[in-house]
């Protein structure tokens, strides 16, 4: 057996004749015998399944820890109740995560444009990396920022992989040449394979109700208690102290919206802690589909040449949760709520794997 550079592979005796058992059991299975390509094609398929099926469980997982933390008022009060619950929330969630990744995220980035004039170079790098990835209808976009950066989204018209104009001209200059383009597009095509997007959705999805409810408890609540108020002071003596009832409904109506939202806040920790491994594993596809140390450079001169920029800031951009990066230099209550890891940590990843992956 032998790798692309050519380089001969030993294997302990004992072992070949395990895994040469493995490879006739398969070809037994199939009908056909397999070689050793089709043979270890065959696994990385297999680890590939194990792989998705473990990171759903874990965003289920993530899913009901959240919804503990969002319901943890009624778990305690009346915790079998609660739990006959979770299947509904289940439901829920995946109904609200399906509407937001397919149709609300795409309606509220449909400002971005097709890149029509996009070099064939980087939509034949786009085309080939899909492939490899087994990632169908891929389509590139462009956003009119110089920013550089890039991000991926779904649609029910296909998937999307959108760059800047910033990272164009970046590359166009030779500031970040082809292949750590390629690494770019290839942690997108990433999250796509991944269904990242899909998955984020789901642990946000009852997040984002109860801060909603909490936001419209707080408004509400507010304007009951300012009309109660009202009433006390305008009131006659036999009146008296209906508008202090009023009021205080109000207020504590207030005051259940500000808990709402504050469990919403606490709970979107597990949200971000997520966010944080998809991004990991999206850098693990860029380096499979191009080299880590290709993935780490491309990571490196983002932040680099965004750190450069005079213009706006990241936040400001559309959707900007879901972009490459987010540079800047946050205390560690703020990286419990940032959905990257830092951009040292993500090289540090990469150039470990790339140092047991060039030989010795």
């Amino acid at each position: 057996m032998v790798n692309e550079s050519m380089e001969k592979i030993v294997v302990d005796k004992d072992v070949y004749r395990r895994i040469n058992m493995l490879r006739a059991k398969l070809s037994a299975k199939k009908k056909k015998a397999l070689t050793w390509d089709d043979f270890l094609e065959l696994l990385m398929r297999k680890e590939r399944k194990k792989e998705e099926f473990i990171n759903w469980l874990y965003t289920l997982g993530i899913f009901i820890a959240i919804t503990f933390v969002l319901m943890f008022p009624i778990y305690f009060m009346v915790p079998l109740a609660a739990l006959s619950l979770i299947p509904f929330f289940i439901l829920i969630g995946l109904i609200s995560a399906l509407f937001s990744a397919y149709i609300l995220t795409s309606w509220s980035l449909r400002g971005i444009k097709p890149f029509e004039n996009a070099p064939s170079s980087i939509l034949k790098s786009l085309e080939r990396l899909s492939s490899e990835a087994g990632v169908r209808k891929v389509k590139l976009m462009i956003l009119e920022t110089p920013e550089i950066n890039a991000m991926a989204y779904t649609s029910l018209s296909g998937n999307h992989v959108c760059i800047t104009r910033g990272l164009m001209d970046a590359y166009q200059s030779g500031k970040i040449d082809e292949s750590e383009l390629e690494a770019i597009l290839g942690h997108e095509i990433g999250h796509i394979k991944n269904r990242d997007c899909l998955r984020f959705s789901f642990v946000l999805s009852w997040i984002e109700i109860f801060d909603k409810i909490g936001t419209v408890f707080i408004i509400i609540g507010t304007a009951i208690a300012g009309i109660g108020v009202a009433l006390e002071v305008t009131a006659g003596e036999e009146e008296k102290g209906r508008g202090a009832i009023i009021a205080i409904f109000g207020w504590m109506l207030a005051v259940a919206g500000f808990m709402q939202k504050l469990l919403a806040k606490i709970a979107s920790i597990l949200a971000f802690h997520l966010s944080r491994k998809q991004e990991y594993a999206a850098d693990m596809i860029g380096a499979e589909l191009v080299h880590p140390e290709k993935m780490a450079s491309a990571l490196r001169k983002i932040e680099e040449l965004n750190n450069e920029l005079i213009a706006k800031e990241l936040a400001s951009l559309p959707y900007a949760d879901r972009w490459q990066l987010q540079p800047r230099n946050p205390s560690w209550i703020d990286r419990l709520f940032c959905t990257h890891p830092p951009t040292e940590k993500r090289i540090a990843v990469l150039r470990t794997i790339d140092e047991f992956l060039t030989p010795r």
